[in-house]
């Protein structure tokens, strides 16, 4: 019998047409993770019939609950296909600078036929898995100093196996890694804020933060039919999507050296808005046009902040917030940009996200 001896594949995702039916991915699929964890299974239905006897007799097969979570550091390219099966709309990414794309991700209302297979190679030339269909339901980015940025994403699960007609270990060696493996580290990271109705942001808005964490989460419910029999349909929205996440720092920029101003206007809700940039050293275009991540907030209002025990550096805050759209752009916010969260990725990748 095969042993593994630790993850060994790459794992593959493409999108798919047809709920509970798989794709295979291919060239350009593949993404590098730190650990994927499918989990669930399929639910006992207790045999209560009264029998003489005080134990039960055995239970019946109930229905198939199914979820997976994977990490993944943040790279420049390649995490694209991520990002847009959780935000919903993404499209041919704009030319810039010669060779730089822009791929502009934006959060959509109806998320409706949009998920993907996932498959990986548990044991290398043994063990294909396939998650069969797949959708997103929540995405978390974060950070900290001293470390790379990474992503976790959580999707709904309709079946898994590990013995798929379609994806197998032969299929699975023709999955590829996008070509720039660049990581995105937290020292390249910038947050600029300033009151939500205020002027453009600069550098003059930098807060200093010691970590950040971001989280788009998209309240999705597995429904069951008839039609599905012990699998779940396609998941669909039960109540809002939300952007919500916190900032670490031990101090605040806020023109006088302290964070009383900040504070004050945590207790009163006060509204801001912000941009968080990370910035490869490195050129996606010919001449001015770097690879990047930057995410766009136009609205934030922070709430109850946590105090961590002082040492020789002084007390470190974390604060959290939550983000909401707008019905006008902040002034120096690009066109269009309304949603609680919009996400720029600036690299050299010409294909649409979601293709």
């Amino acid at each position: 019998m095969a042993r593994s001896k630790g993850f060994q594949g790459i794992v593959g995702r493409k999108k798919a047409t047809t709920w509970g039916t798989a794709v295979v991915p291919a060239a350009g699929d593949g993404i590098e993770v730190l650990s994927i964890v499918p989990s669930g299974g399929t639910g006992a239905i207790e045999d209560n019939q009264i029998t003489g006897r005080v134990t039960q007799r055995e239970a019946n097969a109930g229905l198939r609950n199914l979820t997976v979570v994977y990490r993944t550091g943040l790279r420049y390219e390649g995490n694209g296909r991520d990002i847009a099966l959780l935000m919903g709309t993404a499209g041919v990414p704009a030319t810039v600078d010669t060779s730089g794309r822009k791929h502009t991700f934006k959060i959509k209302d109806d998320v409706d036929g949009i998920f993907a297979t996932l498959a990986y190679e548990s044991i290398k030339d043994t063990k294909v898995e396939e998650l069969t269909s797949v959708k997103f339901n929540s995405l978390k980015l974060s950070g900290k100093a001293g470390e790379r940025i990474e992503l976790e994403v959580n999707g709904i699960v309709r079946d898994w196996t590990d013995a798929s007609g379609s994806n197998t270990t032969t299929s699975i060696d023709s999955v590829t890694l996008p070509s720039n493996r660049e990581f995105a580290l937290f020292h390249q990271a910038v947050l600029l804020m300033n009151a939500q109705s205020g002027g453009s942001l600069s550098g003059s808005d930098a807060v200093y933060i010691s970590g950040f964490e971001i989280n788009i989460e998209r309240n999705l419910e597995a429904r069951f039919s008839t039609g599905g029999g012990d699998k779940c349909d396609e998941p669909i929205p039960n109540g809002f999507a939300k952007v919500s996440g916190s900032i670490e720092f031990p101090a605040l920029q806020d023109g006088t050296g302290g964070n009383a101003a900040f504070l004050a206007e945590q207790m009163a809700l006060t509204r801001k808005k912000a941009t968080l940039t990370i910035t490869s050293p490195n050129l996606a275009g010919a001449a001015t046009e770097y690879f990047q991540h930057k995410l766009w907030l136009p609205n934030l209002q922070f709430g109850e902040a946590k105090v961590g025990i002082p040492g020789p550096g002084g007390p470190t805050w974390s604060v959290p917030f939550m983000a909401w759209h707008v019905t006008a752009v902040p002034t120096g916010f690009t066109a269009g940009y309304l949603d609680a969260l919009t996400w720029d990725n600036s690299n050299q990748d010409t294909a649409d996200a979601l293709a």
